[in-house]
């Protein structure tokens, strides 16, 4: 997960760990982003100081999304934030067995974030 600079690398990433890799894609490119935008907003909610200096969340373009546009996060987090798209997409599907996947998931996210190293 080292490569997370754009759009494009948390798609692609999100979609190996959802074994989602051959098309016709069960999740849009356009829901990934959605989630991906979501990531940002609940990682300023908890960590506002990865935002500085203007606290300002990037918004992502949903639809018809560039997969070239860089999002700006810390490298630390990038993978936090690959843990809220698949958590959140596995949340839509309909199987017991996602629903635990999914919870585990959007934990890791929260507790990657929250974890400050001294």
């Amino acid at each position: 997960m080292a490569g997370l600079a754009t759009v494009g690398d948390y798609i692609k990433e999100a979609r190996v760990l959802l074994q989602d890799t051959r098309t016709p894609f069960r999740y849009t490119d356009e829901e990934m982003v959605r989630g991906l935008n979501i990531a940002l907003m609940e990682a300023r909610r908890l960590r506002a100081d990865l935002f500085l200096p203007l606290f300002d969340v990037p918004v992502l373009a949903e639809t018809t999304p560039d997969p070239a546009v860089p999002v700006a996060m810390d490298p630390m987090y990038r993978s936090s934030l690959v843990y809220y798209i698949v958590g959140r997409m596995q949340l839509r599907d309909d199987e017991a067995t996602t629903d635990t996947r999914a919870a585990a998931l959007l934990a890791k996210f929260t507790s990657q974030l929250l974890v400050i190293q001294s």
